[in-house]
């Protein structure tokens, strides 16, 4: 991991945060339709409140606002243990049926996560807004870690 998304992530750098969205609106293709809502991967309440800071959700406000959309709040069902050190298969089953969107969504929503790595965490939201209505889901995130087969 760089150390730019280090200071983002672990050290909640809002600077280092700033950044990473203006390289995340840089690289995003013109005519991408990018959706009509944005969601953000909800997160962990007893890591939100250890670190003080929720970088998922404070980078889907920003990058929300500069896009002009709207955001539309996900939630995270139940406290899943971390995805450090799991292998793709326990990814996934540590996070089904873990987000939920309580509200009807617009036809085509964007999902943020910070880093991707099996991309299970955006999978397991992207199913969240199927069943709330979207039908088309983009998936964005500042850095996806190397495939490697786990």
């Amino acid at each position: 991991m760089t150390p730019l998304i280090q200071r983002y992530k672990f050290s909640a750098d809002p600077r280092a945060g700033e950044v990473l969205i203006q390289l995340m609106l840089a690289s995003l293709s013109r005519g991408l339709d990018l959706g009509e809502a944005v969601i953000g991967v909800p997160g962990q309440r007893e890591r939100t409140r250890e670190q003080g800071f929720d970088h998922t959700a404070w980078l889907t406000k920003r990058l929300a606002e500069r896009l002009q959309l709207p955001t539309v709040e996900a939630e995270r069902l139940r406290e899943t243990p971390s995805q450090r050190g799991l292998d793709r298969v326990s990814r996934r089953r540590n996070v089904k049926r873990a987000f939920a969107v309580n509200q009807p969504l617009p036809a085509a929503v964007m999902i943020v996560d910070d880093v991707m790595t099996t991309g299970a965490t955006l999978e397991s939201l992207a199913l969240a807004c199927r069943a709330a209505g979207a039908r088309q889901i983009t998936a964005l995130a500042f850095a996806r870690t190397p495939s490697v087969r786990i």
